[in-house]
């Protein structure tokens, strides 16, 4: 469902170092390098604090690195300006948040069409596309209703339909299960498995929930702002663990 790539990796994580501003000028991240290809099924783990957030705040371009580069195919973009950064968000990367971030007096298909229209997608095709995702999620039957009248496990639904329906690079989500119960948790990753899979849709999500990381393809393990063992090759590949 994304946009046609070019060959190499989709994001290359160089050298990069994040410090907020306080006394004690702690770095939240020092020194992380990583890549991700496309097609990716995969979790950065690590305890509350650890930096993952962090990292994943910076490959979604919503705040910027102290010293070193985001790229995305190739092309610099930890140092676009602040309109050029919203507009490659808006046009590139998809969005799954803790708190579903839906926009309570538009329904279900309104939402996924939200970013459509900020993109400038005509009202038929954004409506396929809508629909179309919707459908995928298992929630066309609800577009009509407003989050209100939807369950928690739903309304997360919905914010992964209007993350793919834009047809991003990449999905990404900071610990989407955390405000849902352990069933409707793992119904949600099923879901983003199913579309990763059948749909290729990429997706990188953080967690700290030890039952949530067996579903990931992937693991890259950050502690103290550090990859855990950069020396296996930046992560640590499940798929060598996994037996079928």
């Amino acid at each position: 469902m994304s946009e046609r790539l070019i060959p190499g990796p989709l994001i290359e994580v160089r050298d990069v170092t994040k410090i907020y501003p306080s006394e004690a000028q702690v770095a939240a991240l020092s020194g992380l390098s990583a890549t991700f290809q496309a097609g990716e099924f995969t979790a950065i783990a690590g305890p509350s604090g650890s930096g993952k957030s962090t990292l994943l705040n910076l490959i979604g371009l919503i705040d910027e690195p102290t010293e070193g580069e985001i790229l995305y195919q190739g092309r610099k973009v930890s140092c676009l300006d602040p309109a050029a950064a919203a507009d490659f968000r808006l046009r590139h990367l998809g969005f799954i948040f803790q708190a579903y971030n839906l926009i309570p007096v538009l329904t279900a298909m309104e939402n996924v069409e939200y970013p459509l229209i900020l993109q400038g997608v005509g009202s038929e095709e954004r409506r396929r596309r809508a629909l179309e995702a919707l459908r995928l999620v298992g929630l066309e039957a609800f577009a009509g209703r407003r989050p209100a009248l939807l369950s928690g496990g739903q309304q997360q639904r919905v914010a992964v339909a209007r993350a793919i329906a834009a047809r991003p690079l990449i999905v990404l989500a900071d610990e989407p299960t955390a405000n849902l119960d352990s069933k409707t948790g793992a119904q949600l990753l099923d879901l983003m498995q199913s579309l990763n899979h059948d749909n290729g849709v990429t997706f990188l999500f953080s967690s700290h929930d030890p039952a949530v990381l067996p579903c990931a393809r992937r693991v890259v393990r950050v502690h103290d702002g550090r990859l855990v063992d950069p020396a296996e090759g930046v992560a640590q590949d499940l798929d060598a663990d996994r037996v079928g």
